[in-house]
């Protein structure tokens, strides 16, 4: 990375301290911390205990609905927008102040409780304040830390629910908070000249940018308007550090979600929990044990000892091992980390009793330490790839054999039977349910698999869960079960000889290697010390590209997307790339108008409608683009199979890639995330 870049994303945490600074500095006196457990690890990313203490934090707690801490002094509690929690909050409080004499009256004047909510106070938190008697005893403040930089290149808002929030429930209100960091990303990092959004929620995102700029301006003008002195502004002729920035919903690729990965990064998550870049290593509990019905895990029950539960840092500044392998296909990894624990054994066998005094001493101080402690993170990925291996790799090979077919819309009739024989033997609440909303997503289901499919899932998991396809339904998952009529019955069904509507979009972008007619095209590239796998991809040329991260059946729409922009000589030539995509809209700098209170980032307008306009000659002279520099950022979350796949583009063609989201997710993520709805 650039080290202007770099110092510039690193400067999103010297943003966040100084917002939490202001709410620590507008609380006069000591106070304690009570936070909300889920935001212990993100915080870490903003600040550490030290520099909490130095803003007048006394004492830090995680907050416990059950066990509240004693009551010392005033009280910052910092959670997250839900009101379940709260209330919890609240309950807390109102135990506190029946301790205090009722003969006392409050001194509203100085608040002794303070409520810090990530990322905004909603009203019915305003609602729920003066229902419990309380307004006027509890302050409420918002705090958003924007983004935080998980890894290189890799930012996230850490933000939660914002998929089943946006995408199933159909409530906005995350899209707010993300437009908020936005605007400060295009104030840090300077507005790009060409903006590309796809998907509703993202054009909605965009304008709710345009909408706070102008406020600002408006606000600014009128302070300016008022006294002699100039506010200081950033102005939108300030140059950026990305020539493009891409927006993008995430059901507008669902199937680089629910597909399984193969790069080493990406089945991690399908093992283990992620928290802000923090995997947790736990050999007795993973996501695969949690997901199955009780009497399948009886089998798989470990007779050894119980080893302590750890966590592993993704990131490549952090470890080392992870940084050397966290792209690679999974075959390769196994038999390079066994390599690199019996070099790390012949280190540790270094010492010998001919040894002089000297050396012994500089051996055990300085050569020692450091060799029990690379063998410790190495035994982490040991027992991860063991978890792996034991958890999914029995049916891994077979399993992709069925997302081929899916891919494909061949065998149809073997897939149905694989999901059913799941059902009965095998079940796993999420995964199932994912590889059935895969089926969907690229095929479609009939109305006799969909019934048999859902049959088969409420038999094994309890028709508790029949509310759930209502939900998948919501997020464009799964058909509509509420009204089946003989016409939607009919445009279901599909000719298997015929490619789905899936099919024939993905192949307009080249995604299908192994289900296109002509020559592959993504861009190529050999191996080298990152140490990509070359994948044969079907019927391609065998080269390694970007599908390599789903064994070479698809490439993630993001990744195509951007090497589309970055690789288009001219404007004309992104129209006939991508002209035909609904809802894929461009604003942007260079669309900008004049005046005072124009918009500097220009309505978002379809691709198709710029090149006939009197924008076409501005763009043409834009394209290509002489920085290859892009922002992208998913609304609903991204994969680390996505990120593997740009990490690669990004080497191939020269470029700068920077990706984020609201949060870092695998397909299991997403299907529990629906089914706790």
């Amino acid at each position: 990375m650039d080290s202007p870049c770099s110092g510039k994303l690193l400067g999103f945490r010297r943003i966040a301290q100084e917002k939490l600074q202001h709410v620590f500095y507008s609380i006069p006196s000591e106070k304690d911390l009570i936070i909300e457990p889920a935001l212990i690890k993100p915080l870490e990313h903003v600040c550490g205990a030290t520099w909490l203490r130095k803003k007048g934090i006394d004492k830090i707690f995680k907050f416990d609905p059950k066990n509240p801490p004693p009551k010392r002094k005033q009280f910052i509690y910092f959670i997250t927008a839900n009101l379940l929690t709260f209330k919890s909050v609240l309950d807390q409080i109102s135990g506190y102040q029946s301790q205090t004499s009722s003969l006392m009256e409050p001194d509203i004047r100085a608040k002794q409780y303070h409520v810090l909510v990530l990322p905004s106070v909603l009203a019915s938190f305003e609602h729920l304040l003066e229902e419990e008697g309380l307004h006027g005893i509890v302050e409420l403040y918002n705090f958003q830390w924007d983004f935080l930089l998980l890894d290189d290149s890799l930012l996230s808002l850490e933000l939660p629910n914002v998929f089943a929030d946006v995408f199933v429930r159909k409530d906005t209100t995350p899209l707010s908070s993300i437009a908020q960091s936005i605007r400060i990303f295009n104030l840090v990092m300077g507005k790009p000249d060409l903006i590309f959004s796809l998907g509703e929620n993202s054009e909605k995102v965009l304008h709710m940018v345009q909408r706070i700029e102008s406020a600002k301006r408006v606000g600014l003008s009128n302070i300016s308007a008022k006294g002699d002195q100039k506010p200081h502004v950033q102005t939108a002729e300030k140059g950026s550090d990305f020539a493009a920035m891409l927006i993008i919903d995430r059901d507008r690729d669902y199937p680089s979600c629910l597909l399984t990965p193969v790069v080493y990064c990406g089945l991690l998550l399908e093992i283990q929990p992620l928290n802000s870049g923090s995997l947790v290593v736990d050999a007795e509990n993973n996501k695969i044990k949690n997901g199955k019905l009780g009497f399948l895990q009886q089998e798989h029950s470990s007779t050894a000892s119980k080893q302590e539960v750890t966590a592993l840092r993704m990131s490549g500044a952090q470890d080392m091992i992870y940084f050397e392998h966290r792209y690679r296909h999974f075959s390769e990894v196994i038999s390079l980390l066994s390599s690199q624990a019996k070099t790390l054994g012949l280190e540790g066998k270094a010492y010998s009793r001919e040894m002089k005094l000297h050396e012994m001493k500089d051996y055990v101080t300085n050569k020692l330490p450091k060799v029990a402690a690379a063998k410790k993170e190495l035994f982490k990925h040991l027992r991860l790839c063991e978890t792996i291996v034991e958890e999914i790799g029995a049916n891994f090979e077979k399993h992709q054999m069925i997302e081929e077919s899916i891919l494909t819309n061949t065998n149809r009739k073997q897939i149905i039977n694989y999901i059913m024989e799941l059902l009965s033997s095998d079940a796993h609440m999420y995964n199932t349910l994912r590889l059935i909303c895969l089926y969907h997503v690229t095929i479609g289901l009939t109305s006799e698999d969909m019934t048999k499919l859902m049959t088969g899932y409420l038999n094994s998991f309890g028709y508790r869960h029949l509310t759930l396809f209502h939900n998948l339904f919501q997020a464009r998952l799964f058909p509509d079960t509420t009204n089946l009529s003989k016409t939607k019955i009919l445009s279901q069904i599909s000719i298997p000889t015929l490619k789905t509507p899936f099919q024939i979009e993905a192949n307009k972008l080249k995604q299908l290697p192994t289900d296109s007619n002509e020559p592959n095209t993504p861009p190529t590239a050999d191996r080298d010390s990152t140490g990509i796998a070359t994948v044969s991809a079907g019927t391609s040329t065998g080269k390694t590209c970007p599908s390599y991260v789903f064994n070479g059946n698809y490439i993630p729409l993001v990744t195509q997307l951007s090497h589309m922009i970055l690789a288009a000589s001219s404007f004309d030539n992104l129209n006939a790339r991508l002209g035909h995509l609904e809802r894929f809209k461009v604003s942007g700098r260079a669309l900008a108008g004049s005046g005072q209170f124009t918009d500097p980032l220009g309505p978002p307008r379809p691709i198709k409608e710029l090149s006939a306009s009197s924008h076409k000659v501005t763009l043409n002279q834009l394209l290509p683009f002489k920085e290859k520099t892009m922002f992208i950022f998913v609304i609903g979350g991204i994969t680390y199979a996505e990120i593997a796949a740009c990490h690669l583009l990004e080497r191939t063609i020269g470029a700068k890639i920077v990706l984020s989201s609201d949060r870092v997710i695998a397909g299991h993520d997403l299907i529990e995330s629906v089914v706790n709805c």
